[in-house]
């Protein structure tokens, strides 16, 4: 379980987050709030690439503050909604590239690597286009090889920040089926979207933001009404054809 207690954090010149107060202990986990109500933040904390410093973050009873890069890596990994230069690489290689944590000290791939990338592939339909260059193929399948890149750390944890941002519906269709995939075979999956449909397709349990609180939470498909919405993004009325 992740526990996170009385969490605050502020970038320099404001606020981020005010104490956030969150267990997460169900297979798949939403964080929904408009753009900028510090959803990413949360995630950027339990990835290690911001560091706690008023509040307190466990995972599985461990203080965050007391786990290693490399340790952490294998147990969280993060799907960020930046997207990063492939510079000519394959899909493979790129999935190869989320092995790092445990790589030897010559940094090579062993057969229990290569195994590990092999079933993920698998998984997640990849085979075709292993040998593809990543700059060759759709956006959604771009999405799917970074989500199998972080699938291959192992993590006990996987945090998708806006997974179905800027994808038409038969990809969002396809990134529903591959987290229903990955929450099949163990894997804690923590989703932050603006995507009121998409929340609660995937989501057992949501946590809605904004500006850096927790305004409301429960199980998705009860808390993501009419009333909430308008609450959360701040409106006045809510057209029908919303939810």
């Amino acid at each position: 379980m992740i526990k996170i207690r009385a969490l605050d954090f502020n970038y320099e010149k404001s606020k981020a987050l005010n104490n956030i107060n969150i267990d997460i202990e169900d297979h798949c986990t939403g964080l929904l709030g408009p753009n900028g109500s510090g959803k990413t933040t949360i995630l950027k904390i339990l990835s290690g690439i911001l560091s706690v410093t008023d509040g307190d973050v466990t995972i599985d009873d461990q203080s965050i503050l007391d786990i290693s890069k490399k340790e952490l890596s294998k147990k969280i990994a993060v799907v960020s909604q930046d997207l990063e230069p492939t510079f000519d690489f394959t899909v493979r290689e790129i999935i190869e590239m989320g092995r790092y944590p445990y790589l030897n000290t010559f940094g090579f791939l062993s057969k229990s690597d290569k195994l590990v990338i092999d079933n993920t592939i698998k998984m997640l339909d990849l085979s075709s286009l292993s040998n593809n260059k990543v700059d060759e193929i759709s956006s959604g399948q771009k999405q799917k090889v970074r989500i199998a890149r972080a699938l291959v750390q192992e993590p006990k944890y996987l945090l998708l920040d806006e997974p179905t941002s800027n994808l038409d519906l038969a990809n969002k269709i396809l990134i529903v089926d591959v987290i229903n995939k990955i929450i099949s075979n163990g894997t804690k999956v923590i989703v932050t979207s603006h995507d009121l449909r998409f929340i609660s397709e995937v989501t057992s349990k949501c946590f809605m933001i904004s500006q850096g609180a927790i305004i409301h939470q429960g199980e998705s498909k009860k808390i993501i009404n009419k009333k909430n919405i308008l609450d959360l993004f701040e409106l006045k009325a809510l057209p029908e054809w919303v939810i």
